[in-house]
């Protein structure tokens, strides 16, 4: 199964592409930032996030893909912006029909690391260990990867559910 985890951001959006080839099974396919200039307007900015994440689903065809929701903080012109960013990557996903799971920066971490509260460096440490990266990458690429990580234990998690119920309802 091939998963993409996307952390949105006008600035850089993160991307990572995992597979799994079992349970807790990772390989790490392609990851990334999307980068855009701040000297460009907004549209224009958007467009790019746009054209190079559907380029790259188109080049990887991950069947499921995570998002992270967005972090609440006190600047509305960022939340604004943020949600913008969302849209253009909900609707590249939606385009080649990839399932969308949403999970909060929370959920994220404790998927990775086992504790919610872990900073950043934590989460980059257990993702570039988990999928054996040996080169440095930055925290957006880091925060994909692991999203992209959170897809795959959910539906693990589910699978196992969904085998339990059937044996139990026999």
């Amino acid at each position: 199964m091939r998963v993409i985890g996307i952390d949105p951001g006008l600035s850089a959006t993160g991307y990572g592409i995992i597979e799994s080839s079992g349970l807790n099974k990772y390989t790490g396919i392609a990851y990334g930032s999307i980068k855009t200039s701040r000297k460009k307007d907004i549209p224009t900015r958007l467009f790019d996030i746009f054209t190079n994440l559907a380029n790259i689903i188109e080049s990887y065809s991950p069947s499921y893909g995570g998002i992270e929701t967005i972090f609440v903080g006190k600047d509305p012109k960022n939340h604004l912006h943020m949600g913008e960013v969302r849209g253009v990557i909900f609707l590249a996903m939606k385009m080649k029909n990839i399932s969308i799971r949403e999970f909060s920066p929370l959920q994220v971490k404790k998927s990775v690391t086992g504790y919610g509260g872990a900073q950043k460096p934590q989460v980059s440490f257990m993702v570039t260990r988990l999928l054996n990266i040996d080169t440095v990458i930055d925290e957006h690429t880091a925060d994909a990867l692991a999203i992209a990580m959170a897809v795959l234990n959910q539906h693990d998690l589910e699978q196992r559910y969904v085998h339990y119920d059937r044996i139990t309802s026999r």
